[in-house]
């Protein structure tokens, strides 16, 4: 009956590197259990609500539930009742898989549908039955007051631990209360790990936080002065970003790279690809301007190239301080043109 959706599965789990979520029947869980404890293996952190369609578990049942609890993941179970259920999957909080065919992978619109997603996990989590692998197993509510945050901002990690002696957050192997939180700053994709031990018993729940540029999308610049010549890097002026001084008749080479999900448009190329590259020739004052939606904002980009002659006004920026300290600044350079 899933089996569409079973395959949509296997292909997106190749590309998981941090978190696994999601509402299965345990036939699909059988399907992909092989994958399942292999990405365990490399330290990725699964939870699943698993509905039990037949009602009775099975020795193999058991066996699958347990094995997968114990590797690293934390599984709920749900008795099949007649409630409509739409199943999904969401991996690293990128890729949304759900039954009813409504995927996302590149949508600019993803947050909102992975918000909505989880709040609907919540919901039947307060009724389904935890997995426990190990008596006496320390128990662990853990969270980040935000999941998707820009680079640089701070987040809370949230924590509450019983039946643990000890509790250590990783990595930064800092010893925790059984209950408190944390701010923290967020510079990169973060995946933090909150283990708990009880004697030789060790409980775990990651949380993972997804850092993002405050433009989410990087620019560089490279010149060639002859066709003969390799293009070279031509840094921005240190005091005034997207500003660039280049020689007359020269050609440029305008890389672009995105680091998430999102649409790039120029006012004179229309959409482009949110990463790739673009010759042109300068021979005159040229400013691209650039407009980046994503999942959190709209951004206006503008990118100014000033041809480097002091003697032609018209060819200096329009803020005479600008174009004195941004000239003098190239000119300070050895550019190997």
């Amino acid at each position: 009956m899933h089996e569409i959706f079973t395959d949509k599965i296997k292909i997106a789990l190749r590309s998981c590197q941090f978190h696994i979520i999601g509402i299965i029947p345990y036939a699909i869980l059988e399907e992909i259990s092989s994958s399942i404890y292999n990405l365990q293996s490399k330290g990725i952190y699964v939870e699943f609500i698993v509905i039990m369609e037949n009602g009775s578990k099975s020795i193999k049942t058991t066996n699958t539930l347990l094995r997968i609890s114990a590797a690293g993941g934390e599984l709920h179970c749900l008795e099949d009742d007649t409630e409509e259920i739409t199943y999904f999957i969401h991996i690293d909080k990128r890729i949304a898989l759900s039954s009813n065919g409504f995927d996302y992978h590149v949508d600019p619109d993803i947050q909102p549908h992975l918000s909505r997603d989880e709040a609907i996990y919540q919901q039947i989590k307060e009724k389904a039955k935890l997995i426990v692998h190990q008596s006496g197993s320390p128990e662990i509510i853990g969270y980040a007051s935000n999941e998707w945050v820009k680079k640089g901002e701070k987040v809370h990690i949230f924590w509450e631990i019983e039946q643990a002696q000890t509790v250590i957050l990783y990595p930064q192997k800092i010893e925790l209360p059984l209950k408190g939180s944390m701010e923290i700053q967020i510079n990169n994709d973060c995946l933090f790990s909150i283990q708990a031990k009880n004697d030789n018993i060790i409980t775990e729940k990651r949380i993972f936080v997804k850092a993002l540029t405050s433009l989410g999308i990087t620019f560089s610049v490279f010149v060639a002065t002859d066709p003969s010549q390799e293009f070279i890097p031509l840094s921005t002026h240190p005091d005034f970003p997207f500003h660039y001084a280049i020689p007359p008749d020269c050609t440029l080479r305008l890389h672009w790279e995105a680091e998430q999900i999102g649409i790039l448009m120029e006012d004179n190329w229309g959409e482009i690809p949110s990463n790739g590259f673009r010759d042109m020739k300068c021979n005159e004052n040229t400013t691209l301007h650039f407009n980046w939606k994503t999942v959190f904002d709209l951004k206006n980009i503008d990118l100014h190239f000033y041809i480097l002659n002091e003697g032609k006004k018209e060819e200096t920026p329009k803020t005479e301080k600008a174009a004195r300290s941004i000239f003098s600044f190239f000119k300070r350079r050895t550019l190997l043109f």
